[in-house]
């Protein structure tokens, strides 16, 4: 489910303050002044529309139409609509699905996958996707290097290295020069990196990949948008695709654009169209919070998403039985200088670690609007149990063990133990939280922080020199590929990657290209000084890092819609999504004064 996300609740400002007052003349409306009234059962109007149209205010229309630029949504929300991978996910469980491809195989340990692709899976204009679509796709994203904003989840495939940026008008219609084999496998004589691409088309319908690093969940990995094809060639435009004459293989094609509107409907080619409920899908645009709230209040939109809700304005709304609230992959974290000591011994990193109360952390110092973080990945709904050598999976408060091991590496009762400086970027939310952090170390082990707070550019240059003892780092996860989430969190190389520039790139903002997501930041740490490090397991035991919260994630959905599912990775699924005709309120209690 896409989601109304509160990833930083922010100190409210004129136009937040504008909401929240709405918000609180809608509530009484509703709910009624007496204690003998009943609360509305749902937020607003709620009639059911005569066919299969959904319409979705999500955050604000989309800016692009192609999955190499898309980065958050509601651009990655229209890209899997219109646009199919080779896998999907399973918007309950996450798990990988098939979609192009039937099937796939793993070999080599995991650092080869071959997939099969289904022979009716068509391009709007009835052209066959083939293996080939796939390479010229990735080799495309790989040239665009930084301009992509997810370029980075195709670096363990073989020679993906990094690229240059070039502009998108720079960027060619076609990649790669292919030719055939004699066995009729097509090769690529390769103008993305001089070491031959990692994927390959053995023929129309089958694709291999050979990959850096083993990768046992690499079918996850692809259901991204990024690795999602676009039809390049002779009738192909070069540079950023647009909505006109686009060419898409998904569930939906778009059928009209204009200032305030997307509209998409149901594809006549795709290949599983039967399964299709919905018959067109419209993105509504709206020009802040008040405007989506009140479209849905009125009954004008199906579901309301990605807009910012105060603190106050989540209390008033979460009686209603069509709000909605999930834990979204949203991670803040703080990273530990291991090059200094004290921070370089593990037992003090722990100690440190365990001495924070997360659950306090989320329920006063972030208004409840975040979840506590006791490990690094948020948990999938069908993940098993994890074990972790040495240490429990989780990274539970324990005040005594915490003094035990400062204790340990000679710090009893916090002496002669420097005092910590503590880095965060200029903002309310995070000054509060390591204020509260600041104040659990002194409590329970002693030891005394620096709080020390920097505009965005003056806090990146801090990172890159190494000039802090602990920093508040953030990642928005885009995959459930642990993998791929931990060298994300740890800015490990990938080989063949120079360290320092990949440290500069994990460093930059511009990875999710908004400022949302850049007040999150991305991981910072030298690959050169640490150990790899590829697990949640080996993180755990590692503690070079700590986790603190998960972001929360909100959705107002009309009771008449089903299969609008939430998911830690906000990513929907509009092919389960249908429209209940036959929809019913609930009887009210006898005696129930609900209006």
């Amino acid at each position: 489910m896409p989601l109304i996300r509160n990833i930083l609740p922010r100190k409210p400002g004129r136009r937040a303050g504008l909401a929240t007052m709405l918000l609180f003349a809608l509530a009484l409306s509703h709910a009624g002044c007496f204690l003998n009234e009943t609360v509305e059962p749902y937020y607003g109007r709620v009639v059911v529309p005569s066919g299969q149209q959904f319409r979705w205010s999500d955050g604000g229309l989309p800016q692009t139409f192609d999955p190499a630029f898309a980065a958050a949504p509601p651009d990655t929300d229209l890209v899997r609509a219109i646009f199919e991978g080779l896998t999907d996910y399973d918007p309950q469980t996450l798990m990988p699905v098939p979609a192009v491809a039937t099937k796939w195989e793993v070999s080599n340990g995991g650092r080869t996958w071959t997939f099969y692709l289904r022979d009716d899976a068509r391009w709007s204009n009835g052209a066959v996707v083939t293996a080939e679509d796939f390479v010229r796709s990735w080799q495309r994203t790989v040239k665009l290097g930084e301009l992509a904003p997810h370029t980075d989840l195709l670096a363990n495939i073989e020679g993906a290295e990094k690229e240059p940026a070039v502009s998108p008008a720079q960027a060619p219609a076609q990649p790669a020069q292919r030719a055939r084999s004699n066995n009729g496998s097509v090769q690529a004589t390769a103008r993305t990196s001089e070491r031959a691409f990692g994927a390959e088309a053995l023929s129309d319908r089958v694709l291999r990949v050979r990959l850096r690093q083993p990768d046992m969940n690499f079918p996850a990995l692809v259901a991204h948008p990024v690795f999602r094809p676009v039809k390049l060639g002779i009738d192909a435009p070069a540079g950023k695709l647009s909505a006109s004459g686009l060419l898409s293989n998904g569930a939906f094609s778009v059928a009209k654009t204009d200032n305030d509107r997307v509209l998409l409907a149901r594809a006549e080619n795709y290949w599983d169209r039967q399964q299709v409920t919905l018959q067109s899908v419209e993105f509504v645009g709206a020009r802040d919070t008040e405007s989506a709230l009140a479209a849905y209040r009125s009954g004008n939109v199906d579901a309301v998403t990605n807009t910012a809700l105060e603190p106050l304005a989540i209390k008033l709304l979460a009686p209603y039985a069509d709000f909605r609230r999930a834990t979204f992959g949203a991670l803040t974290y703080y990273t530990f200088n291991t090059a200094r000591a004290p921070f370089d011994d593990v037992r003090v990193r722990e100690a440190l670690a365990i001495a924070i109360d997360r659950d306090r952390v989320s329920a006063d110092e972030t208004g409840g609007a975040t979840e506590p973080a006791k490990r690094f990945l948020p948990q999938t709904p069908t993940e098993a149990p994890k074990t972790v050598v040495g240490k429990s999976d989780m990274l539970e408060k324990d005040d005594e063990r915490a003094r035990q091991l400062l204790a340990e590496a000679g710090f009893p009762d916090g002496k002669d133990f420097p005092v910590v400086r503590l880095l965060v970027n200029r903002n309310e939310q995070q000054r509060i939280v390591a204020q509260a952090i600041a104040a659990m170390w002194l409590n329970i082990l002693n030891i005394r922080t620096e709080l020390v707070i920097k505009n965005w550019d003056d806090y990146e240059a801090a990172i890159r020199s190494g000039d802090f003892d602990v920093v508040r780092r953030g990642i928005v996860m885009q995959t459930t590929d642990e993998l791929t989430n931990i060298r994300t969190l740890f800015g490990e190389n990938y080989p063949g990657t120079a360290a320092a520039n990949e440290t500069e790139r994990l460093n930059k903002p511009g990875a999710e290209l908004s400022e949302r997501n850049k007040s999150l930041g991305i991981a910072g740490r030298s690959p050169t000084t640490l150990p790899a490090i590829d697990t949640e397991a080996q993180a755990l035991n590692d503690l070079s890092a700590m986790p603190i919260y998960f972001a929360s994630s909100y959705a107002l959905v009309k009771p008449y819609v089903s299969g609008f599912d939430a998911n830690i990775l906000d990513a929907p699924s509009l092919k389960k999504v249908r429209i209940d005709g036959n929809w019913k309120p609930p009887a009210s209690p006898a005696g129930s004064n609900a209006r």
